[in-house]
């Protein structure tokens, strides 16, 4: 078995930028926003997010003729489009054709990965050189200082984090023979590629682009081919003709980045490996009309009927500046599929950035051991990405499903393996549990989480152990940029009063009031045995015995109690005996809002509750009697040494590695990985409901 390495699993922390306007240019040839826009249904269902990078919720089928619309849209050129154009021409609407923007996703959209951007031009569309496009007109336009600082700055992100189109190759050192020579890449394309036509050129095309390689005297020519080629999908024009001549063929499925460190040119037909080279500063020759073509960035061999009408429209000699701004900022329309609304290009690039090192952490074969059915549906979409793989077994697994795994998953803290001998000693375990901004309800009444924490060291609640959480306190960076995340985050966590389950509260009573001058101390209750308590270094302290504690450092205080909400929903055992409870405390408090009831203390004791990290982002001093993740660390009363030395840190440094770092964060509206103000976003203002039954049953097995 190998073990494939991977980076320590946690959230990339997308650098925060100022907002710009969406539409970078005018919108004046695009859609107003929320026009009446008709599609054909096939359409609306395979790219259901046209209407929200349009700025429009009126998009509806076009296969009703006499349905009122303000325009018509079509995907590309196939014939369902050319349908669409010729309904709008009948009904004297105007026609915007769509497509695939520049940075799309993480992955292939054959294989379901959501996009950040499209193409929507009213004119042509730009890989129809024959005809006239939007993006032509908008070389041509003039453009703003504002714009080309943000094409600077979009391209010096594309360069630093090796974006394309797709992101989803393997990107890893690519080594050369050694010559003295120019190293001429040569991209081959899909046969009867839509785009291969629409820039003029054919299989003829193919052959003159790699005469004219071998031509080069001393030079080392490299055909790199399609991957769905080398996969056998469909058929190039270059692949087995480099075979023949010597040519060396790159068939791996690598980024092209890699391939951009190591060539000195890159020649092709119309790929958008070209663009990707240009703003990787490697000179590009084109023998077809690609969009980038005829602007005087590239040299053009192209020579034909649909050459000389494009190269005699494009006379405009711009900067690379001024072509991206025109190509990425004004043309590309972008999405947010996690929120369903249009974006900016540059929030649209933090989100593939963050879904590429999502997808990064995750890679591996896992085996989720002894996990409940409940649960799988849950863990399999957190895990699952362009290069990881899941499945499930028993408490118990064979040697064969070892054998097949490069990880072995469990749930909470395991001392002991799943199975013994050295071939499961072998295997890395990773430690997964609830995050700390779960759901809205209990995990105990099977309400799905938006969080988890997968560690790869220990788990965060056990003390015992260096965990991964630990890790990232201690050996973060955190940078400014962070620092001012986090803070905005904790922000609205006050704001909005996010806990971890963000139950509904029942009424409460004026806190103040019936303290009277006292200061008010609130105790919060754990379930006994908990996994916490029994790795926190309480020595097993119970709920009553904090209380004595408590009361005996705070005799003149008023001091309430707060039972943990699985006890008083009877999912964990029976709640802490009233009467006992009334001898030490003077209020005891049920299903109130946690962030009301922090607000009104003036300071909180736990054993290794998470109310004492809710309550620190409240401003509240927290003593801590056992020692949870949060403790150790200058911010809180400690009653307990930690067993390694740890560092005094900012509440904000805290807040940014336990909620943005630590944890992987799933948006339970759209199915997609996404970042913990998606969750918050998501959570605020959503009601807690009791599920039914059959849901509930339905969980139980996995089903829902």
């Amino acid at each position: 078995m190998s073990v494939i390495p991977a980076p320590p699993i946690a959230n990339s922390a997308p650098v925060v930028l100022d907002d710009f306007p969406i539409s970078g240019a005018s919108r004046g040839w695009l859609p107003q926003k929320n026009a009446r826009l008709l599609a054909f249904t096939p359409t609306l269902l395979r790219f259901p997010l046209i209407g929200a990078a349009l700025e429009t919720s009126h998009m509806r089928g076009a296969e009703l003729p006499a349905r009122p619309a303000d325009g018509i849209v079509g995907w590309g050129e196939k014939p369902l489009a050319r349908m669409a154009r010729r309904l709008a021409k009948l009904r004297g609407l105007p026609y915007w054709a769509l497509e695939d923007g520049f940075l799309r996703s993480v992955g292939l959209g054959k294989a379901g990965a959501p996009g950040v951007s499209i193409i929507a031009d009213d004119v042509g569309i730009y890989f129809n050189a024959a005809k006239p496009s939007r993006l032509e007109r908008l070389v041509e336009a003039p453009v703003t200082d504002q714009d080309l600082c943000r094409s600077r700055s979009i391209q010096q992100q594309i360069v630093e984090q090796r974006l394309t189109k797709y992101n989803h190759l393997p990107d890893y050192p690519f080594s050369l023979a050694p010559t003295t020579g120019r190293s001429i890449l040569l991209i081959d394309q899909v046969a009867s590629d839509y785009s291969i036509a629409g820039a003029g050129a054919d299989e003829l095309t193919f052959r003159q682009m790699l005469h004219e390689a071998l031509a080069v005297p001393g030079a080392t020519v490299m055909v790199k081919s399609h991957p769905d080629i080398v996969a056998g999908f469909a058929r190039g024009y270059l692949t087995q003709l480099a075979g023949e001549a010597n040519v060396h063929v790159i068939t791996e499925n690598i980024s092209p980045h890699a391939l951009l460190d190591v060539v000195d040119e890159v020649w092709t037909v119309s790929s958008q490996f070209g663009f990707d080279a240009l703003i990787r500063s490697v000179p590009v020759k084109t023998f077809g009309v690609p969009f980038y073509a005829g602007w005087g960035l590239t040299t053009d061999w192209a020579d034909g009927p649909i050459a000389r009408a494009a190269f005699s429209r494009r006379t405009s000699r711009p900067t690379l500046d001024r072509f991206v701004a025109a190509a990425l900022l004004h043309y590309s329309r972008y999405v947010d599929p996690v929120t369903r609304k249009a974006t900016t290009a540059e929030k649209a690039i933090d989100r593939l950035i963050a879904w590429r090192h999502h997808a990064l952490a995750r890679r591996g074969n896992y085996l989720c051991v002894g996990f409940s059915k409940h649960k799988h549906r849950s863990v399999k979409r957190f895990l699952s990405g362009p290069w990881s793989t899941v499945r499930f077994t028993g408490s118990k697994p064979d040697a064969r499903e070892l054998a097949r795994a490069d990880y072995v998953v469990r749930w909470g803290q395991h001392d002991e393996p799943p199975v013994a001998g050295e071939l499961a000693r072998s295997v890395p375990m990773l430690r997964m549990e609830d995050g700390f901004i779960r759901s809205v309800g209990l995990g105990s009444h099977l309400i799905p989480a938006s969080s988890l924490c997968l560690d790869r060291d220990g788990i965060y609640f056990d003390a015992t152990r260096e965990s991964g959480l630990e890790r990232l306190l201690l050996n973060t960076d955190f940078t400014p940029a962070l620092l001012a995340r986090a803070r905005r985050l904790r922000q609205s966590i006050v704001e909005y009063n996010v806990t971890k389950y963000n139950l509904e509260g029942t009424p409460a009573p004026d806190y103040r009031r019936l303290a009277g001058d006292k200061p008010i101390v609130l105790v919060a209750g754990q379930v006994p045995g908990d996994a916490s308590l029994r790795f926190g270094l309480t020595n097993n302290i119970s709920n009553i015995d904090l209380l004595k504690v408590v009361r005996a450092q705070r005799p003149q205080a008023f001091i309430m109690f707060k039972e943990h909400p699985d006890m008083l929903a009877g999912r964990r055992g029976t709640a802490t005996d009233t009467g006992q409870l009334a001898q030490y405390s003077d209020l005891v408090i049920g299903n109130v809002s946690a962030g009301n009831l922090l607000s009104a203390c003036d300071e909180v004791h736990v054993a290794t509750s998470l109310i004492g990290f809710e309550a620190l982002m409240r401003g509240r001093q927290v003593w801590c009697h056992g020692l949870p993740f949060y403790a150790g660390w200058g911010l809180t009363h400690d009653c307990v040494t930690p067993l390694r030395p740890r560092k005094y840190l900012t509440l904000d440094a805290l807040v940014a590695a336990t909620l943005i770092l630590y944890p992987l964060y799933f948006s339970t509206r759209t199915n997609l990985l996404c970042e913990v103000e998606d969750v918050i976003d998501e959570l605020y203002g959503e009601t807690p409901t009791e599920p039914s039954r059959l849901k509930t049953a339905l969980r139980m097995m996995g089903w829902s």
